[in-house]
């Protein structure tokens, strides 16, 4: 649902000028769930996403989404951005996306070192 929200003030944003031209204008919802959409402005804005109903549990449905949409910023460039979004989260891609920096040595010998050493406490401290 809350992809679904940021795609929605997406178009919103898109659409807020007095007039918005379509190049493009597609979209398809069918009776199982399963829906599609794509557009393409004027100003080079695209978008296009599909996502069905998908079974998590014995009586549990979410939504399996993948999507893509790109716009021209204000500094000349394209922005783009690939995503899929289901059980595990909202997953977006993108060049322009800031990634975390490195993990540490000292923190991957850490780990290293726990995993080859696991703690096993004695009976007496139990």
């Amino acid at each position: 649902m809350k992809l679904i929200l940021i795609c929605a003030l997406l178009v919103a944003v898109t659409c807020a000028e007095d007039q918005v031209d379509f190049i493009t204008n597609k979209s398809n919802v069918e009776y199982n769930g399963k829906f599609y959409y794509q557009y393409e402005l004027l100003d080079g804005s695209k978008a296009i996403q599909n996502g069905e109903l998908k079974k998590i549990g014995e009586d549990q449905y979410g939504e399996a989404v993948k999507g893509y949409f790109s716009f021209p910023g204000d500094d000349g460039k394209e922005y783009a951005i690939s995503y899929t979004a289901d059980e595990n989260g909202y997953r977006p891609v993108g060049n322009h996306l800031p990634t975390p920096p490195p993990t540490p040595e000292s923190v991957l010998k850490t780990l290293k070192y726990l995993a080859e050493h696991p703690y096993q406490p004695s009976e007496k401290q139990l």
